[in-house]
């Protein structure tokens, strides 16, 4: 009878206490990342009437008959479960989800935390405002955040400065079209300072000077190869064009052609055959002869003399064909056709004469030229064509002058030696108009080359940001021009090695880098060239000089397609913290007035192999236990778990399942109250049965 009463004893203490716990959850209902507990029974000690026996031989065996005392509370089991996220835009407001707690500090004592509300104090630390503990990370240095150190607390203080940095580097990204469309140039139109202006086959149109280590000094023109460096041999590189006035035949045959005078209306030399032989004769067209003696221009006049060859004169209305034997300058046979004479007429065997002219020299090895510039000029093997001879066919017909090596026997008129100093007068012009064949005009860069029958490409004009060591922005435009298959030319704006911007202070800034060429493979990826931005500034401007930035091209591809490279910089101005912004690893970025955003902390997160074994001590802190194992810091990445900012984690107490819970609850705790009455009555009976 009595263990009734105590069986009931027990199931009221025991739902009273459940109803304890689901008062608490309902109660925190609304609490910022509150987890919710539940209870679980199970029974007591039982009282054992009878033993169980096991199956004989007449008889199978019996269950032991056993009296339960009561219940007992078995678990009071944390729920961590997520809550859900509620946004509330506040930027230091962090939601945690997945097997994680945050980790806070009052400094002698850790604890662990659902509730990201958090804020920053007056000294800028990140606390919970309702009890000042500190959220526990690590902090950044120079936008650096080392995460296998020892965790601490954050502090980011308002109005946070930052020191200026200057540039030490620039990287290009992206891509350079490799259909870039080449023009072919027309001529180029060259503005200069005072206003005036020419047209250009070629341009720079100014001229190069060498000094030779024979002590002579050569002007160069447009047709020298210039790619001239002091100590280079000039042996077969081309110098310089001057005019041939005449040759001179030194000793060695020199070809010449005669044409045709005013009193003759053609002239060729028999091949084969004689006077007396049948026709057709056989000829070549002209008269060609050489001679080993004596100067000859273009024009001069020669007298052909000679005598006709029997059967030699042919007549045909108003012209008449000469078979003539010369005596001079050759014994040549030729024909000549001249106008047939009315006050006499030709015979076989009469001497004749005619002066034709100097069409044609083809002078050779040994001959020499005579230039316009006063001197002689031996033919060497640079001037010959695939006769071995050179056709001179134009009064003063342009020559071009090579050089001769140093260790070569110098020869007439030849400059000759290695090369010991090169300067350089342009005429430089203020702007640049490509025309091209198709009609088109394009700026070209006074700093370039360019020539007519060559391709010009538009260049890319990118910028780039650098900052010296007080700070201040200096924009540089580069430009990259594509110069030929799988190649770019790297250079300043105006085209040169060397560019003064005007600061907006009034100050001059000399920027310099040595044009480079960017070359890619047949696969579009960057393959060789490397460049360099050295900046020197006035000395108004106070920043250090000589400064130097290198440019990072290894980012670059020459892929068909829009060109779209860019270039980013380090460095910056000097800036002071505006604002900060927490990412979902964590990570406190802070934003500067200068535009710099860089990290200044980051959050850390706790993780235990039995979180439901932590020990709660109010505020929704929560601290180890015996059973919930040791705390692993980490970053929340490292964990496995996200970070809401700017949100909150919702309580995750099912308030429908509680209510349940609670009638549940309700309905046993009247039941074991029934069982406690109806024991009363029972025990009132006996009583009553002594009466």
């Amino acid at each position: 009878m009595m263990r009734s009463l105590f069986s009931g004893v027990s199931g009221l203490k025991n739902h009273q206490t459940r109803m304890d716990v689901i008062g608490n959850n309902i109660s925190n209902v609304n609490t910022t990342g509150f987890k919710s507990s539940r209870v679980t029974f199970s029974d007591t000690l039982n009282q054992t009437l009878t033993g169980a026996s096991s199956p004989k031989d007449n008889l199978g065996g019996t269950n032991p008959k056993q009296i339960g005392l009561g219940s007992a509370v078995s678990s009071i089991d944390l729920l961590f479960t997520d809550g859900s996220v509620q946004s509330t835009g506040k930027n230091t407001d962090l939601c945690l989800s997945g097997n994680g707690l945050f980790v806070v500090s009052n400094g002698s004592q850790t604890y662990y935390t659902r509730n990201g509300a958090f804020e920053f104090d007056a000294e800028g630390n990140y606390v919970i405002p309702g009890s000042g503990m500190y959220v526990q990370g690590w902090m950044g240095n120079d936008g650096v955040v080392n995460t296998t150190g020892a965790v601490g607390k954050i502090t980011i203080a308002a109005g946070k400065s930052m020191k200026a940095e200057s540039t030490s580097i620039a990287t290009y990204a992206n891509n350079l079209n490799a259909n870039t469309t080449g023009y072919e140039i027309s001529s180029i139109l060259a503005t200069y300072a005072d206003g005036t202006s020419e047209s250009l086959s070629s341009y720079p149109n100014g001229t190069m000077s060498l000094t030779l280590d024979t002590g002579d000094t050569i002007t160069l023109d447009d047709t020298a190869d210039y790619d001239f460096t002091t100590t280079d041999d000039i042996d077969g590189k081309k110098l310089y064009k001057t005019s041939i006035l005449s040759a001179t035949a030194n000793g060695s045959d020199l070809g010449i052609s005669l044409s045709p005078a005013d009193s003759v209306y053609s002239i060729s030399t028999i091949t084969g055959g004689s006077g007396t032989d049948t026709d057709p004769y056989r000829t070549k067209s002209g008269f060609e002869y050489t001679v080993t003696t004596g100067t000859y221009a273009i024009g001069d006049k020669v007298t052909v003399k000679g005598t006709i060859e029997p059967a030699g004169v042919t007549t045909n209305g108003d012209k008449t064909v000469l078979t003539i034997k010369l005596s001079s300058p050759s014994s040549d046979l030729i024909q000549i056709t001249c106008p047939t004479p009315n006050t006499f007429s030709y015979s076989d065997g009469d001497d004749v004469s005619f002066n034709l002219a100097i069409g044609q020299l083809d002078a050779g090895t040994g001959n020499i030229v005579n230039g316009s510039d006063g001197k002689q000029y031996d033919v060497c093997k640079y001037d010959l064509n695939s006769d071995s001879k050179l056709p001179i066919k134009e009064s003063s017909q342009n020559y071009q002058v090579y050089g001769r090596g140093a260790t070569n026997t110098p020869a007439n008129g030849y400059p000759h030696g290695t090369i010991e100093t090169i300067s350089r007068e342009e005429k430089n012009a203020e702007s640049l108009s490509i025309i091209t064949t198709d009609g088109q005009s394009f700026s070209g860069l006074p700093g370039e080359n360019y020539n007519k029958g060559e391709l010009f490409y538009n260049p890319v004009t990118t910028t780039v940001t650098l900052y010296d060591s007080e700070g201040t922005s200096h924009s540089i435009p580069i430009l990259f021009t594509k110069t030929g298959s799988n190649t770019w030319a790297i250079c300043l704006a105006n085209g040169k090695d060397s560019y003064d911007f005007k600061e907006a202070d009034g100050s001059t800034t000399t920027v310099t880098l040595s044009k480079t060429n960017l070359v890619f493979d047949s696969n579009g990826k960057y393959s060789s060239g490397s460049a360099s931005i050295n900046t020197k500034y006035s000395d108004d401007n106070g920043a250090t000089d000589d400064q130097k930035v290198t440019l990072n091209l290894a980012g670059l591809t020459q892929f068909a397609g829009n060109s779209t490279i860019n270039a980013t910089s380090d460095g910056n101005a000097a800036g002071t913290l505006e604002s900060v912004a927490i990412d979902a690893s964590g990570v406190i970025t802070g934003t500067y007035t200068n535009g710099v955003k860089q990290a200044e902390a980051q959050v850390a997160v706790a993780q235990f192999t039995n979180a439901s074994g932590l020990t709660k001590t109010g505020s929704s802190l929560y601290q180890e236990s015996n059973n919930s194992g040791t705390a692993n810091i980490k970053t929340a990445a490292d964990l496995g778990v996200k970070i809401t900012p700017s949100a909150l984690e919702m309580s995750n107490v099912d308030i429908a399942n509680e209510f349940a819970d609670m009638i549940v609850t309700q309905r046993g705790f009247q039941s074991n109250s029934k069982i406690i009455t109806v024991g009363d009555e029972m025990l009132e009976t006996v009583i009553n049965m002594k009466r």
